[in-house]
C-alpha cells in the first residue's frame, strides 16, 4: 500500500482573539495522571501563543553563552533565539501549513490576520481597532481534532497515533504569533521512551492567559493546545466487507483496492442498494490479532489507520454515499 501521501493542510475557520499579557504553562501527563508542571518559555511584548509544534529530537540553537555572575560564579545561558516560519498562504495541499527552516514535524495553530488581508471565508470580530479572521489549521498527522472558540477561550487539540512497542521521543515547541503575523517557535519540552505500549498515551498542554483592557474594563482570554502521543498496534493488512440484510457476504475490497480511492481528489465510495452496512476488518502483529469496525446506512466516512513513514499510523477517511435501499 502506499501511504506516502502529501502531507495535506486541514483548514477551519472561527472567530479570533486579541492579546496583551502572559502567563504561560505547559502540562505534561500520562494517561490522564500529570508527570510534571513545566513553565513554558516567557515572550515579550504581546507575541500570542498560537500553536505547538511537535518535534523527534530536541532543538538546540548553538553554543550556550558562558556569563560570569557577581560572585564570581560562571554559568551557562542558552539561548532561545526565535525560529521563524513560513505561512502556507496559499492553502497548497502538498506543502504544511507552516515550514520551519530546518526542522521536521507535526503542527497544530490557531493564526489570526487582518480580514483585508484573507483570502478565504471565516467568521470575523471588530475588535475595536481592526476586523480580523483567525482559522484552526493543522498538519495531515493529526487526528481526533477538537476546537473551541468562546469570548473567554481559543482552543485546539488533537491526537498522533505511533505504532507501539518502538521507543521515542517528542519534544513540544510552543509556537507564537507576532501583531505583524509573522510566526516562530521556541524550544519546548519534551518526553521519552524506551517502549510504548498498545493504547498508552502521553499528554501535552500548553495554555497562555492574556488580559486587556477594552472600554475600562479588562477582559482576559485563554489560549490552549492540547497534543496526545497515542499508541496503536500497526496493521498489516486491511478489508472491507460488504454485508447484506440478511448478514451475508455480498463482497470485499483489498488494501490495494481502498488505496486506488485515494488516486481521486475526493476518495468517494458508492454503496449498491442491496448494501446494509460494512465492516472494516484490520490484521495485526502478522495476523494474529483482528480489529473490526462496523459503519450502517447513517454512516457519511469510512475512517481507519495505516502505517506511515517515521513509525506513525495515518488516518484515511473515504466519503461513503448509499444508494437508496431496495424495497
Amino acid at each position: 500500500m502506499n501511504n506516502n501521501r502529501a502531507n495535506k493542510t486541514k483548514f477551519h475557520a472561527l472567530k479570533s482573539g486579541t492579546a496583551t499579557s502572559l502567563c504561560l504553562a505547559a502540562v505534561l501527563s500520562l494517561s490522564g495522571c500529570s508527570l510534571a508542571l513545566e513553565e513554558a518559555p516567557s515572550q515579550p511584548g504581546q507575541d500570542r501563543l498560537a500553536g505547538v509544534f511537535v518535534t523527534r529530537e530536541y532543538i538546540r540553537q548553538g553554543t550556550p553563552e558562558i556569563e560570569m555572575n557577581s560572585r564570581g560564579e560562571i554559568t551557562f545561558k542558552e539561548t532561545n533565539e526565535k525560529i521563524y516560519g513560513t505561512l502556507n498562504r496559499e492553502n497548497d495541499s502538498s506543502q504544511p501549513p507552516i515550514v520551519f527552516p530546518g526542522l521536521e514535524g507535526y503542527g497544530l495553530y490557531c493564526l489570526e490576520f487582518p480580514e483585508k488581508d484573507f483570502d478565504g471565508t471565516g467568521i470575523t470580530i471588530n475588535d475595536g481597532e481592526e476586523r480580523m479572521v483567525s482559522y484552526y489549521t493543522g498538519d495531515d498527522f493529526f487526528t481526533d481534532l477538537h476546537f473551541s472558540s468562546t469570548d473567554q477561550e481559543e482552543g485546539a487539540e488533537g491526537s498522533l497515533y505511533v505504532s507501539a512497542d518502538t521507543a521515542f521521543n517528542y519534544f513540544f515547541n510552543p509556537v507564537y504569533q507576532q501583531e505583524d503575523g509573522q510566526v516562530y517557535l521556541l524550544p519546548g519540552t519534551g518526553i521519552s521512551t524506551d517502549y510504548f505500549v498498545d493504547g498508552q498515551q502521553y499528554s501535552h498542554d500548553t495554555a497562555q492567559s492574556i488580559s486587556r483592557n477594552m472600554d475600562g474594563r479588562e477582559k482576559t482570554k485563554s489560549y490552549r493546545f492540547k497534543v496526545s502521543i497515542v499508541s496503536a498496534a500497526p496493521p498489516v493488512d486491511t478489508e472491507l466487507l460488504f454485508m447484506g440484510e440478511n448478514h451475508q457476504l455480498l463482497k470485499s475490497l483489498s488494501a490495494a483496492q481502498l488505496d486506488a480511492f485515494f488516486e481521486k481528489e475526493v476518495p468517494e465510495l458508492e454503496l449498491p442498494a442491496d448494501v446494509a452496512y460494512l465492516i472494516l476488518q484490520q490484521k495485526t502483529k502478522d495476523g494474529v490479532e483482528s480489529t473490526h469496525q462496523l459503519f450502517d446506512r447513517g454512516s457519511e466516512i469510512l475512517t481507519y489507520m495505516v502505517p506511515a513513514e517515521n513509525h506513525m499510523l495515518r488516518e484515511l477517511q473515504i466519503y461513503l454515499t448509499w444508494q437508496d435501499a431496495a424495497q
